[in-house]
């Protein structure tokens, strides 16, 4: 088995063989339930014509080979070494003309202040600062295929929305990282937005004393903070700021452009995953000054584990 025949292999048939079925399907497209969350709306598609997948809520795609590496959290070799002992059909479906529907479209009818009561409890249920939340996030109204929905909203750097509530783990629009830019030395890097908020919430002091970069996905990883330079740790040394960001440049143009970094520590608190793990150790390996911060919480999934089993009352 070779990385051009692994992706060959049919996504829809080994997502079938692992036990996934499609929720609605369009003449290209098969709309999963992702195989990488809970989620009660499909995010996950197929493109069947180009064998490839996009998982919207994580700003993530690829081929059949990226799918098998991130479902299993593994390297190509492992990869591998999975397909060839396994089988899988190397056609592509046939698609019924009855089963094809529209594609999922969706519309923002309201981003208002945080106040509708299921919300406000879904934010109380995490043990997160309602004053932090409610300077953060939103109470977003959308409707997804003609049915409408709310969710606690959370805008990223490319005004998408983080959408999350008891049931529903999205993003609307583009996936890309939220910056708070506070002229700190430090930086503190954090997987989602209850992430931040849980920090704030443990270490209210702290809300200006850090710049905050949230990459709302560790996808994110890779082309926001390792792939340098970029504009988040790094500074433009000439002054000219507005030809860094604004204006295309050929690429060793802006490699000279960014060359030092802005930040005198780099703290991860990422996951205590499989995931996390490997994102901090990117980080850590790329960056001489950052360092894994995760020790607070090292018993614990993540910063919002570890303030469920805090009494708020002892933070006040």
């Amino acid at each position: 088995m070779n990385c051009e025949l692994a992706k060959q292999i049919s996504l829809t048939d080994l997502l079938k063989k692992l036990g996934y079925t499609p929720t609605r399907t369009t003449r290209i497209d098969w709309w999963y339930l992702s195989p990488f969350r809970t989620e009660k709306t499909a995010s996950f598609k197929v493109n069947i014509d180009k064998n490839v997948f996009y998982d919207h809520a994580e700003g993530f795609g690829g081929t059949t080979l990226d799918f098998v590496m991130k479902y299993n959290d593994c390297d190509i070799k492992s990869a591998l070494e999975l397909l060839k002992n396994d089988s899988f059909s190397f056609h592509q479906p046939i698609i019924v003309s009855s089963n094809i529907i529209q594609e999922p479209i969706y519309t923002i009818r309201a981003i208002k202040p945080l106040t509708h009561p299921n919300l406000i409890q879904y934010v109380n249920e995490r043990n997160l600062s309602l004053k932090m939340a409610q300077n953060y996030c939103k109470e977003v109204h959308y409707t997804l295929n003609n049915k409408s929905y709310y969710a606690v909203g959370f805008q990223n750097e490319l005004d998408g929305l983080e959408l999350r509530n008891k049931y529903v783990k999205m993003c609307l629009g583009k996936k890309a990282v939220t910056y708070f830019d506070n002229k700190s030395k430090d930086i503190v890097l954090l997987e989602s937005w209850s992430d931040y908020i849980s920090f704030l919430t443990l270490y209210p002091n702290t809300e200006k004393q850090y710049d905050y970069l949230i990459l709302n996905s560790v996808a994110m990883l890779n082309n926001t903070i390792i792939k340098t330079p970029n504009n988040y740790l790094y500074k433009c040394t000439n002054g000219e700021l507005y030809k860094c960001i604004n204006v295309q440049m050929d690429k060793s143009i802006n490699n000279a452009l960014y060359k030092e970094l802005k930040y005198e520590r780099i703290i991860c608190c990422f996951d205590n995953d499989k995931a996390g793990d490997s994102a901090t150790l990117k980080v850590v390996q790329a960056y001489q000054n950052a360092f894994d911060g995760r020790k607070m919480y090292e018993n614990h999934k993540d910063l919002n584990d570890y303030l469920l089993t805090i009494n708020r009352n002892d933070l006040t």
